[in-house]
């Protein structure tokens, strides 16, 4: 565990009220070479990258990007495909099932190509349904050919599935597992995807920065990469539209930690794809209702533990009030009526946080899954980006265990300042129960 730092929180930030007008329209910036501190020039020279290359690698890594945008909307689409009930009335199939299927057959599970035929009436037919139409549009969007739609949507589920395969079956195998999934996860497209969990490990280091500095107040944050709940690999529930709701689970823990006041906080959701900043400038002014449902299903030999439940019961009181509970079997699951205002402390930006910046100073800057889906090369961007977001004394959030994740951070002038991992649910006879980590840093 890191050293605590000594000095206090300070909020060097403009103030925003609740209610007031907030630009969505932030200036972005590129990063330059210049900008980086020499440590930093340093560990991305050993990389292979310097001043003279150095604009023509941000132009690839922004265009490899954007195709890693699309190609996780259409791995969402695939996920959705297997899983959903909405749509047709055929027997989900489980992703991880259907990869190790695929590969061992080497063709089309007849399942799955039923379930694509029904995923494709159903997209040509007129249910609103909020999920259904998002990937609709998606699919409109990639495929506007419907001719070639079938067949490009089954080579979207082979490429998503030889990934699974890799993931589930090979890296899993591999005598340092958790290395080979990074280098596979830092090739895949970049989800969209949120989780309930992630939140649980930043309320409770929040906890402890309220600990550490009881001065300390957060005005100004950015959440990079907050996503939406659109189809994850596993467990999908139906229970709504796409929602992101990270920005409204970190107002809730600032609020319910007493790091904020409401009539000063302010959050920028800063994400690279446009579909989750259009949801949230579309909340603004709005009255949403959140529908909060764990990531982790609850079985005979999974048990959430008695921390993360009372993380749960207690998400969403600093911000709404509960409206029900929600039907999710073996999903901890309800709905928050969010309270007038909350929706207006909240804005958006697109940002490609490895190669842009926003120009503003932040006090508190949180990244959940994002990470993991970078090279070194990128992390080392990314945190550099970051380090210049941040006002002085700034607190950086992060869930990444990477060791460079600590180099890079220090040569960007971020110092650690406390770490810890909390368990979510144990597994009866597994290797390890499902756990996350999440660590601390400050600006210099």
């Amino acid at each position: 565990m890191f050293s605590v730092a000594k000095n206090f929180c300070i909020a060097v930030s403009l103030v925003f009220a609740i209610g007031a007008t907030l630009s969505a329209d932030s200036v972005i910036r590129e990063i330059r070479w210049d900008d980086l501190a020499r440590p930093l020039q340093q560990i991305l020279e050993a990389h292979g990258l310097s001043g003279p290359t150095f604009t023509a690698y941000i132009g690839s890594v922004r265009e490899r990007n954007q195709k890693r945008v699309r190609e996780g909307e259409l791995d969402h689409l695939v996920y959705y495909t297997l899983q959903s009930a909405s749509f047709t009335s055929l027997p989900a199939i489980e992703p991880a099932l259907s990869a190790k299927a695929f590969i061992d057959r080497r063709s089309i599970p007849p399942d799955v190509a039923a379930r694509v035929d029904a995923l494709l009436k159903a997209i040509d037919g007129g249910d609103p349904s909020p999920r259904l139409s998002y990937f609709r549009e998606i699919a409109a969007r990639a495929y506007p050919d419907r001719a070639t739609r079938r067949s490009s949507i089954l080579g979207e589920y082979a490429r998503a599935m030889r990934f699974l395969y890799d993931k589930e079956f090979v890296a899993a195998a591999d005598a340092d597992a958790a290395a080979a999934t990074g280098l596979l996860y830092q090739q895949r497209g970049l989800s969209t995807d949120t989780s309930v969990e992630a939140g649980y490990l930043v309320d409770l280091e929040l906890a402890t920065l309220r600990e550490l500095e009881p001065r300390c107040r957060i005005r100004e944050v950015l959440i990079v990469g907050p996503g939406l709940d659109v189809a994850p690999r596993t467990g999908l529930v139906e229970s709504g539209e796409p929602q992101s709701y990270q920005p409204f689970a970190v107002i809730d823990s600032l609020l319910g930690r007493g790091l904020a006041d409401r009539a000063t906080l302010h959050v920028t959701a800063a994400d690279i794809n446009a579909h989750v900043v259009d949801w949230v400038r579309g909340s603004r002014g709005t009255r949403p209702h959140l529908m909060l449902v764990s990531g982790v299903r609850e079985t005979d030999r999974v048990r959430f533990t008695d921390d993360y439940r009372s993380y749960f019961e207690r998400l969403g009181r600093s911000i709404g009030v509960e409206a029900a509970r929600t039907a999710a079997p073996g999903h901890l699951a309800k709905t928050i009526d969010l309270s007038a205002g909350i929706t207006d402390a909240v804005d958006a930006a697109t940002l490609d946080a490895v190669v842009d910046r926003l120009d503003r100073k932040f006090d508190l800057v949180v990244v959940t899954n994002v990470f993991p889906y970078l090279t070194d090369a990128d992390l080392s961007l990314a945190l550099a980006n970051i380090a210049l977001m941040l006002a002085p004394d700034g607190i950086l959030l992060h869930n990444e265990p990477r060791p460079l994740a600590a180099a890079a951070g220090r040569a960007a002038g971020l110092s650690p300042i406390h770490s810890r991992s909390a368990i979510v649910a144990t597994v009866e006879g597994g290797r390890s129960p499902l756990y996350d980590a999440i660590w601390m840093f400050r600006a210099r």
